[in-house]
């Protein structure tokens, strides 16, 4: 998109007759092959992979679907707001100023982020491509601004605003950094995930036929009999049973996503109440903040 309109930027009415427009094509399409060579030496599940993909985008991933213009705009404002605020000022002010540069840079956080806000789907590593775009813009934008006010006659009213600009700069910037810290932190403490998987290897009899959902613990296969689904509730509780299970696993990374968002996914959570009526609760654990609990079913 940017090698497209910089090149129409530049020759305008006769940008397609410029030779050098189709070389540049020809070789984005030669670097993606180089970089991607199974697109073409395993096609079929390259295009199985990418149909899988635009449908599942298209369609819904539980927890993380829903409304995504709101979704991306909250997440922006959550990570780093004073810098996108930036951003969006810069491309706004450059249009004004100097449109052609501007668009150079812009058009592609534009076009991509109203391209992944039409999709049921969304999630931060869907935006994190327009990240260096929009930091780009947002420094931009504030040497634009200290270069204009420094060149202010009044020195009190110059002083005040590239104080103003320090501050929120400052403020901008230290957003992130303490998301950063706090998601750093978030990460290596010890959760429930380790702490069940002790529990489980101790307490439960070796040789159990054990089921886990998905981000449950890891249950050690040479000790017990373990199966894994996407989410316990695909099988009724009576087939846990006719199976032959001895346990069920639960995982907050499954779960608790339904229970999350109870309006859109009350048969979700009807289901998993079954389940856990159902079963007897012999452990729950909620350490680090993330739950797991572990049902006994006969």
């Amino acid at each position: 998109m940017t090698l497209l309109v910089a090149h129409f930027l530049r020759h305008r009415r006769e940008s397609l007759k410029q030779v050098n427009l189709y070389l540049a094509l020809f070789l984005c399409g030669i670097s993606f092959l180089a970089t991607t060579p199974y697109a073409v030496f395993d096609s079929t599940k390259f295009l199985n992979d990418l149909k899988f993909e635009i449908q599942h985008y298209s369609t819904g991933h539980a927890g993380m679907e829903g409304d995504s213009l709101r979704w991306y705009l909250n997440y922006m404002w959550n990570t780093a707001g004073g810098i996108y605020l930036l951003a969006v000022l810069g491309i706004f002010y450059g249009y004004a100023i100097r449109p052609h540069e501007t668009a150079l840079v812009s058009v592609f956080p534009l076009t991509y982020f109203l391209f992944i806000s039409r999709f049921v789907v969304r999630n931060d590593r869907t935006f994190l491509p327009v990240t260096p775009f929009l930091f780009l813009l947002s420094a931009w934008f504030l040497i634009l601004m200290f270069d204009k006010i420094k060149n202010f006659r009044i020195r009190l009213l110059r002083q005040i605003l590239l104080g103003f600009i320090a501050i929120f700069a400052l403020i901008s910037m230290a957003h992130p950094l303490l998301r950063t810290i706090e998601d750093t932190r978030h990460m290596m403490t010890v959760d429930s995930r380790e702490t069940a998987r002790i529990w489980i290897d101790l307490h439960l009899p070796a040789g159990s036929k054990i089921a886990i959902e998905s981000y449950a613990p890891f249950v050690d296969p040479n000790r017990f009999s373990v199966q894994g689904f996407g989410r316990m509730i695909d099988h009724e509780p009576e087939w846990y049973v006719e199976q032959g299970f001895d346990y069920l696993v639960f995982s907050e990374g499954m779960y608790g996503r339904f229970y999350r968002d109870p309006n859109r996914y009350r048969n979700e959570i009807l289901s998993y109440n079954n389940l856990f009526s159902r079963f007897t609760l012999v452990a729950m654990f909620t350490d680090g903040g993330y739950e797991v609990r572990v049902y006994k079913v006969r």
